[in-house]
């Protein structure tokens, strides 16, 4: 009997331990260095994976696009869906606190000592941003791609590179993206050629899960990973060290 006690003490925190051990299935769609469909899944899903591997999950990453995904995650085909933005809570659909920071930047080079204190101060300046950034960047910026020196690019790993060839006074770009590109061939390359405008608001990232009780979970570890030191090595893997605050 004292035999059948002590091996339940030593079986019971075994299985408390792998008691979610099942494989969650996240949806999203690609977008390096937030999000890479490969052996690094970009920074978004690697924290993703990190905070719900504390919480004793294995993961597993599709995707479908974040329209369709929201769907698939709503009718439970999918467990949860990153990343989501300023998405509200509803039956199915569950909106984390932010996993990580997306921060629009307007960056120059520091040789043309220019200094913006808002978007209208770009007025008559030579622009260069991705595909679409008007719908992202508030009126002031809508303004600014009406003007004749602003041009959009399919590409935007061409972006820092044409920045550094000075063919613009400013980029707009996500300052992990723009860093991302710049630093990919080497994560030590110089980045102090730039100054940093900070004009637009940063867009707070999130996941939506279909459980609300593991959206609750998952929102108390992540408070206490996004301060320390694995969360910013995550960050590092992608654009290299020095660039974080």
């Amino acid at each position: 009997m004292h035999y059948f006690v002590i091996l339940l003490l030593f079986i019971m925190p075994l299985n408390t331990c792998f008691a979610h051990n099942k494989t969650l299935v996240i949806a999203s769609s690609e977008g390096p260095p937030h999000i890479m469909n490969g052996s690094h899944h970009g920074i978004d899903l690697d924290i993703a994976q990190a905070v719900l591997f504390k919480l004793g999950y294995a993961v597993k990453f599709e995707f479908p696009g974040l329209a369709r995904g929201k769907h698939l995650v709503i009718s439970h085909k999918y467990d949860a869906i990153t990343p989501i933005f300023w998405q509200q809570d509803e039956q199915g659909f569950y909106t984390s606190d932010p996993i990580v920071q997306y921060k629009p930047t307007v960056f120059s080079l520091k040789s043309n000592k220019l200094n913006p204190t808002t978007l209208s101060d770009l007025k008559g300046a030579s622009i260069a941003t991705f595909q679409g950034a008007p719908g992202y960047f508030g009126q002031d910026f809508k303004l600014l791609a009406n003007t004749p020196k602003y041009q959009e690019m399919v590409d935007m790993s061409v972006l820092s590179e044409l920045l550094v060839k000075d063919r613009f006074d400013y980029v707009v770009l996500d300052k992990y993206i723009f860093y991302y590109y710049f630093r990919l061939k080497n994560h030590k390359r110089d980045t102090s050629v730039f100054i940093e405008h900070n004009l637009i608001p940063q867009v707070p990232a999130s996941i939506g899960f279909h459980d609300k009780n593991l959206r609750e979970n998952f929102n108390k570890e992540l408070s206490l990973f996004y301060h320390s030191k694995a969360y910013f090595k995550i960050i590092e893997r992608y654009i290299g060290m020095g660039l974080i605050e």
